[in-house]
């Protein structure tokens, strides 16, 4: 019975939080995270640069699979509903990750949604990361404060315009 009431306390929580209007994030079951706060919603798009990919190089382990350099270039990111997607617009290539920001600033980044068709990183770095995030006007800035995948680092952080 010990080990039920801790398990019933977390889905009392749970429940509690639904029909809120906060715009905290709430954790859905299955562990998907969830965003009700619309103003991160839309889509955004920067350059990636020699610089971005640089920063990182210190991280990045090239004998790992799938840690090759990114390439300069465009990119899109489209939060909506707990998913952030990530497009390399030269490469064709999108990455979908759950995501979950709060008011204060906290950005995590969860499990890919589909990493056999895309990933920052390969099986042998986390999936997960958190960075900060600040919005001025339609200016999005994410900035790492945990993210083991140089990859997903050099592309995320920055400044991303709203379209």
């Amino acid at each position: 019975m010990r080990k039920r009431i801790p398990a019933l306390l977390a889905l009392a929580t749970l429940g509690a939080g639904c029909g809120s209007d906060d715009e905290e994030l709430t954790v859905a079951p299955a562990s998907r995270l969830t965003t009700s706060s619309p103003s991160l919603a839309g889509t955004y798009e920067r350059r990636l640069t020699r610089a971005d990919i640089e920063r990182t190089d210190h991280l990045r382990d090239e004998s790992l699979p799938d840690q090759e350099k990114p390439q300069p270039g465009p990119l899109e990111l489209r939060l909506e509903q707990g998913t952030l997607t990530m497009t390399d617009v030269g490469a064709g290539v999108t990455i979908r990750q759950d995501f979950s920001a709060t008011s204060d600033g906290a950005f995590r980044i969860g499990a890919y949604q589909a990493p056999d068709q895309g990933s920052f990183c390969g099986p042998d770095v986390s999936q997960t990361a958190s960075y900060t995030w600040e919005r001025s006007g339609d200016v999005l800035r994410l900035g790492p404060e945990q993210d083991q995948c140089p990859d997903r680092d050099s592309i995320l952080s920055g400044e991303w315009k709203r379209r």
